[in-house]
């Protein structure tokens, strides 16, 4: 592949082709095609019109609270290429967390999506309201009308993409130390904190696509985009790296296991990403296991905990549908981008939560001291895909050592005699019986072995002389007679967890609660169960 200029913009990346692939379709969104000429126009028509319209320039920052879809990718661009920085929010988040958030980062223009629940809320700058329906098929556009309810209103964001104004806006420069992306973050202590990077680190990680791809790049032509552009990873590798090597990004505004397995198949996707249960349901639809699979070349699942059941069965699942792709695991902070350890076809072990990428570095450390391999402790990294901070924050996870810049990632693991990396737990979600530390992610591995469980997530809840207990709350597959899943559960507790990790109590759910992008909500289920407590 083509080197890229040093210190571009992400804008001036996607110009470059480092591929030099012939692929046409840029973007393919519920029917409707566009190809990259037509997104390169729309980009510079928009950058053009919100300099002339808003006086957007270097320096300044735009609020993107959206979903996957065209616009948040050419409002993203246009104002990378005028030299503002993009602040990503959820599109779910309450309006008053929003306004926060663009008072924050000073921002000065927000885009909110047609179905963003705001109303006419006045965030304090000027607002634009995308239509979603406007970028999809004709039936794709009647049925998401027929079935949606708009419930944001303003000034229409389409409009400028026409009628271009002030024309042909010059590409400014950024330099190294100049934010490019906001990302919200709980950081690497569970606080919120809001996340500054350059434009150098998703170029940077971008450029390392041959090192996870199974396959040689141009034997690829399309991704399915079902991670939100508010997420590292969707941001990085599903979008940006879309547009650098210019490859298809099938964009998945929402995900829903029947249409998007239908969306899978007929367009041919050769990567998926997302999370377990997005797999979990894929794996339900005979849509999905009975097609014709053979185009699906990668898939990488990420989270706290995925399992191996998972895994083998996703893997089976695609041999028996002629893919020889497989489900591999990866790991990484969005103060890394997102991924910077990763198995790959060359680099694989089972369990294991990655191997590193290129110019990135681990070691294990406890007490201040480095451990060998086998030893768990907490995960420092040196990797070339840093960010530049925390945004208004005094606080730094970073810790000199030997002349080197490592990130306390706030994780604990360990290191195999080979460099791979095995994933034990989130110091900050890590519950503490009668002070002994006990692993949310190893109780809910061994839970996993009863007959019966289907999802689980283990929580510390107050106890007046431990300090804390374990509560499991447990969701069982479809008929499992609850008592005896009790039973089977608490044995295998019994037999391969010490005492302390041993729940105290099974709470049984009929569907734990998932967060915004299918993981469970572990601070939810933390939050129930502390108010549970208190009652």
């Amino acid at each position: 592949m083509k080197h890229l200029p040093e210190n571009c913009s992400m804008y001036q990346a996607i110009l470059c082709n480092i591929s030099d692939s012939t692929v046409d379709t840029a973007i393919s969104f519920y029917g409707k095609k566009y190809s990259f000429a037509r997104v390169y126009r729309m980009i510079d028509v928009l950058a053009d019109n919100l300099a002339a319209e808003f006086s957007v320039g270097k320096g300044d920052t735009v609020t993107l609270c959206m979903p996957n879809s065209p616009a948040a990718l050419l409002c993203f661009y246009a104002a990378n290429k005028l030299g503002a920085a993009v602040n990503l929010v959820h599109p779910f988040i309450p309006p008053e967390k929003l306004k926060e958030s663009v008072e924050r980062t000073s921002s000065k223009l927000v885009l909110v999506y047609d179905l963003y629940k705001c109303g006419k809320y006045d965030f304090g700058v000027p607002t634009l309201v995308s239509d979603s329906a406007r970028y999809m098929a004709a039936p794709a556009r009647a049925y998401y009308r027929l079935t949606k309810k708009r419930t944001a209103f303003g000034e229409g964001f389409e409009k400028y993409l026409k009628n271009r104004k002030n024309p042909h806006v010059s590409c400014a420069e950024f330099g190294e130390n100049e934010a490019a992306v906001y990302l919200a973050s709980g950081g690497t202590t569970g606080e919120p904190k809001i996340i500054v990077h350059n434009n150098r680190v998703f170029n940077v990680l971008c450029a390392k696509a041959e090192e996870f791809l199974s396959e040689p790049v141009e034997n690829y032509s399309a991704l399915y985009n079902v991670l939100p552009i508010f997420h590292g990873f969707g941001l990085c590798i599903n979008m940006h790296m879309c547009m650098l090597m210019r490859r298809t990004n099938i964009m998945c505004i929402q995900f829903n296991a029947k249409r998007s397995a239908k969306q899978i198949v007929k367009e041919k996707a050769n990567i998926l990403t997302g999370v377990p249960t997005m797999f979990l349901k894929l794996l339900g639809e005979k849509s999905f296991t009975d097609a014709d699979l053979s185009n699906i070349k990668d898939v990488y699942v990420g989270g706290d905990s995925v399992p191996q059941q998972l895994i083998e069965d996703f893997n089976a699942a695609l041999e028996r549908a002629g893919s020889s792709a497989r489900m591999y695991v990866g790991y990484g902070l969005t103060e890394t981008v997102t991924v910077c350890l990763v198995n790959t076809l060359a680099h694989h072990r089972e369990n294991s939560i990655g191997y590193p990428l290129s110019n990135t570095y681990v070691k294990i450390v406890k007490e201040g001291k480095e451990q060998p391999a086998g030893e768990v402790g907490e995960i420092y990294l040196d990797t070339d895909q840093f960010m530049i901070g925390y945004l208004h924050e005094k606080y730094s996870p970073f810790e000199e050592i030997g002349g080197r810049k490592w990130l306390k990632t706030g994780d604990y693991g360990w290191l195999d005699e080979d460099g791979f990396l095995y994933f034990k737990q989130r110091i900050k979600n890590m519950i503490k019986v009668s002070g002994v530390p006990v692993y949310p992610s190893e109780i809910e591995e061994t839970a996993r072995e009863a007959s019966g469980v289907r999802k689980v997530c283990a929580v510390g809840i107050p106890d007046a002389v431990k300090g804390q207990v374990v509560r499991l709350f447990v969701e069982c597959r479809e008929g499992t007679d609850r008592a005896a899943c009790e039973k089977e559960i608490f044995d295998v507790c019994r037999r391969k967890l010490i005492s302390y990790a041993v729940p105290k109590e099974i709470v049984f759910e009929d569907r734990l609660p998932v967060n915004l992008i299918g993981k469970i909500d572990r601070k939810a289920l933390e939050e129930r169960g502390a108010g549970q407590e208190k009652a």
